[in-house]
Formats: structure tokens, sequence, C-alpha cells
């Protein structure tokens, strides 16, 4: 059996909804904080972080590549359309997701309260028990 380990990583500056901040998500799940990414998509950085380690584990361009933010398609787009099309291509090339693991960094909001509502959101999206 082949094994492959992809790693994705993303940032967003964040703002308040005033200076150009959008909504704050996380893993798929909607946290009101006050703050929220500035970014062309929705700027949820989970589902761009683990989009990007799919896309890296089967040797495909990564998630800007593919969605640039020049594209008027993607602007304000649903990064859970990213993490599905990047599943697609894992398994049009014969792969399956083991397991995910992420990593969050932040100060504001604090993930703790939302941990298991975003563990199901990516369970739910990528069929990872």
């Amino acid at each position: 059996m082949d094994i492959r380990i992809g790693h994705g990583y993303d940032l967003h500056r964040l703002a308040t909804p005033s200076n150009g901040g959008k909504k704050m998500i996380v893993g798929g799940i909607q946290i009101d904080c006050g703050l929220g990414p500035i970014s062309h998509s929705d700027g949820d950085a989970v589902m761009h972080a683990v989009t990007d380690s799919i896309l890296s584990a089967i040797g495909e361009p990564d998630l800007g590549t593919i969605y640039p933010n020049t594209d008027p398609e993607n602007e304000n787009r649903d990064s859970k359309d990213f993490l599905i099309e990047s599943i697609n291509r894992a398994n049009l090339g014969g792969w399956a997701i083991g397991n995910i693991d992420v990593t969050v960094i932040c100060d504001n909001p604090k993930i703790e309260p939302f941990k298991e509502q975003i563990c199901k959101s990516l369970r739910t999206l990528t069929g990872v028990p």
C-alpha cells in the first residue's frame, strides 16, 4: 500500500467588518467574535490548509493555483467547495484520506469551545472517521 503525506498551511489577516473583515469561519463553523479574515473567498483558513494538504499529497498544484484570487468566480466562495474538489481529485487518482491533523494558531477567537463542531464538520466533508 502506498502512503502519501501532504502538508497545508494558510494564514489570513483579521479585521473588523468595518475594515474589510468577513464572517469568521473556522473549519466550516461560523464563530461570532467581532473579527474576520480579509480574503477573496470566505477565508476559512482551516479548510484552505486541509485542501492544500490533500492537493500536496496527490501531487496537484496548490489551492491558489487552482482557484486564484484573481478569478471573480472565487470571490466569497465557500471553502467547502475547494475541499470537496480536492477530495474528488484524490479519489479520481485512486487515493483515500486516512486521517487529517490540523493545528490552529490564533489569539482570537478561542477555538476550544468549537473544536468538536469543527472536527464533525471536517469528518462529514471528508468521510474520515
